[in-house]
């Protein structure tokens, strides 16, 4: 079996260290971004009259997840750099206990 090496998402503590880690690796130029918008809490989920806190799990993991930079061109430098970019910035934002 294969594997599916489509992206590649980490989880951090919440929503607010989601947010300074994606900015803090976009400041050393490494783009990261959010990837999951809860389907209830799109236009369709909506008219379905689905709204916020209708599904905490789904919306607290949601805020959660970072998609970190992968494509088919990456070169193994340019993964390591992504890699310790992410590391870098996140034992900034958020050290841990």
């Amino acid at each position: 079996a294969g594997l599916n090496g489509h992206l590649f998402h980490v989880l951090v503590r919440d929503g607010e260290v989601r947010d300074a880690v994606l900015a803090g690796m976009r400041s050393i130029d490494v783009v990261a971004t959010f990837h999951y918008v809860p389907l209830h809490l799109s236009p369709m989920g909506r008219r379905f009259g689905y709204a916020p806190g209708d599904l905490p799990v789904t919306e607290r993991q949601a805020a959660r997840l970072i998609r970190l930079p992968l494509h088919n061109g990456m070169s193994d430098v340019d993964q390591e750099r992504a890699i310790e970019v992410f590391r870098h910035v996140l034992d900034r934002v958020d050290p841990g206990p």
